[in-house]
């Protein structure tokens, strides 16, 4: 079992972003796609596996026409928009029908630019799937959501009366975790099994049950989180402010809208309440992030030869995320390289790879693509901040 290593640090990245921050603005923006070349080459450089380290072969040049595309269409959404707001409706929906395609563009070229010891990576996924995927299964599921909704509202109305509208939160939470498990099940689907490194395929067969039981269990563990805070809150109110000041907090809250300013108290208590809230959004997401992990890489194999193993866990990305929000900060984002860093080292060095027969013979048996092929696949493929059309 062979870890990823990254041999990168903080302040080496630092002189890179610096200078990149820098030429961006002195040249309006035109620089920023070699800025993007430039630090994705620093962070795949300096991932190593098995003594051998990633390479990142896309170009500035490559970047720039994507980039100018991008501006050309932003550029037409705030001009069209400035004439008749109907005009941006229809880029809108022009921009949300060629979104699918985008997609997968951006994988065929972000996976086509890396490599390792000389064997690039690629993606086999038609963009049929994509559309299928990014664009039909949202539309199909909101239209499912919209006749059960419809089928409660024509036959439990009649019945319940008022109290049907109850059933809607029960609905909602239920349909929440179906339809992101099912969204990330067919999406880990699509990428993984298109994948492939050389000649080798990836391959995993992903089920909807344990997609479904992590979003099920993070979402209980976000409402269990948030009940435990606003106990605490209430608790902590009554031992050190009191019943008649909480009292007299609801009041001045209720008089907000008469112009009444509320005691300073009441801002001390909303930051608490918001600021620990905001620290279980990021636990939960902590949490949600590693399950996935660790399902996703459990089931992936590459030729059925090798296997991968993740070893992300969810307290110590979540000291990781809160100390890099606080880094940034109170740095007002100058600490955005080492941030930057911290979390590309734990999100590779977390990823442990099986290979039985050894990488060095694995690699021997795989063949590139042929350089006329390559050369013609790269010419049609440009980025766009990391959507490539």
């Amino acid at each position: 079992m062979k870890s990823i290593e990254f041999n990168g640090n903080g302040t080496e990245y630092f002189k890179i972003w610096i200078v990149n921050i820098l030429l961006t603005i002195v040249t309006l923006g035109i620089y920023y796609p070699w800025a993007k070349v430039r630090s994705r080459r620093y962070f795949y450089g300096n991932t190593e596996l098995g003594n051998a380290n990633f390479e990142y072969h896309a170009t500035g040049k490559q970047l720039f026409l994507s980039f100018i595309i991008a501006m050309l269409l932003f550029a037409a959404y705030v001009i069209l928009a400035s004439i008749n707001p109907i005009f941006s409706v229809v880029l809108a929906v022009a921009l949300m029908l060629a979104a699918p395609w985008i997609i997968w563009r951006s994988i065929k070229f972000n996976l086509r630019m890396i490599s390792y010891r000389n064997v690039r990576f690629g993606f086999k996924g038609n963009v049929g799937g994509a559309y299928a995927i990014f664009l039909g299964y949202p539309i199909g599921m909101l239209i499912a959501l919209a006749i059960i909704v419809a089928i409660v509202i024509s036959v439990l109305v009649p019945i319940l009366g008022e109290k049907a509208g109850g059933l809607m939160v029960p609905i909602i939470l239920v349909f929440y975790p179906v339809f992101f498990a099912l969204l990330n099940k067919i999406t880990s689907s699509y990428i993984t099994n298109g994948t492939h490194f050389g000649q080798g395929d990836f391959a995993a067969d992903f089920k909807f049950k344990p997609f479904f039981m992590i979003m099920l269990k993070g979402m209980g563990l976000g409402i269990l989180l948030s009940i435990i805070v606003f106990i605490v809150i209430g608790v902590l109110a009554y031992l050190f402010i009191g019943v008649e000041q909480i009292t007299a907090l609801g009041d001045q809250f209720k008089n907000m809208d008469q112009g009444v300013p509320p005691a300073p108290l009441f801002f001390i208590l909303i930051f608490a309440v918001y600021a620990l809230l905001i620290l279980v959004s990021l636990y939960v997401m902590s949490y949600l992030k590693a399950r996935h992990r660790t399902y996703i890489f459990g089931e992936t194999r590459l030729d059925n030869s090798i296997s991968f193993e993740s070893t992300f866990r969810t307290n110590t990305f979540f000291g990781i995320t809160v100390t890099n929000l606080l880094l940034m900060i109170f740095t007002l984002g100058l600490a955005y390289p080492w941030v930057a860093v911290r979390t590309y080292r734990y999100l590779s060095e977390t990823v442990n790879v099986d290979a039985p027969e050894g990488l060095d013979g694995y690699i021997s048996k795989q063949g590139s693509e042929g350089a006329i092929g390559e050369e013609l696949g790269e010419a049609f493929d440009i980025d766009v901040g990391g959507i490539a059309f």
